[in-house]
């Protein structure tokens, strides 16, 4: 089996020991309205569910922009890099220093 499954498997244990918990059948008042005899387990399924609806409405369009600036920042680097190709890409070690081989002196002045 996949971990992917028994993840699954165990999440749907897990959901199903907190309904058998929470069998509990209560009132709700939502403005104008009243709901009578309304699982408890139901009502908190369905307040996570659109928690998670509406962070992810707040959060998408965010993300959405920053992929589309990546998108263009790439094709800029890759415009740049042809049209000065004899410039060589170089990474420079932590902090800007120079990271060189083992023949030569290190750093530390050994």
């Amino acid at each position: 089996m996949s971990v992917g499954i028994i993840f699954l498997l165990v999440l749907a244990l897990l959901l199903v020991i907190f309904t058998l918990q929470n069998t509990v059948l209560i009132s709700l008042n939502v403005f104008f309205w009243k709901i009578t005899d309304a699982p408890l387990v139901l009502t908190l399924l369905i307040c996570l569910i659109l928690g998670v609806l509406l962070a992810f409405s707040f959060t998408y369009p965010r993300i959405w922009k920053l992929k589309s600036q990546l998108k263009e920042k790439q094709r800029q680097i890759r415009e740049l890099e042809a049209l000065h190709p004899e410039v060589p890409f170089e990474i420079a070690g932590p902090e800007g220093i120079e990271m060189t081989g083992g023949d030569e002196k290190s750093f530390f002045g050994d």
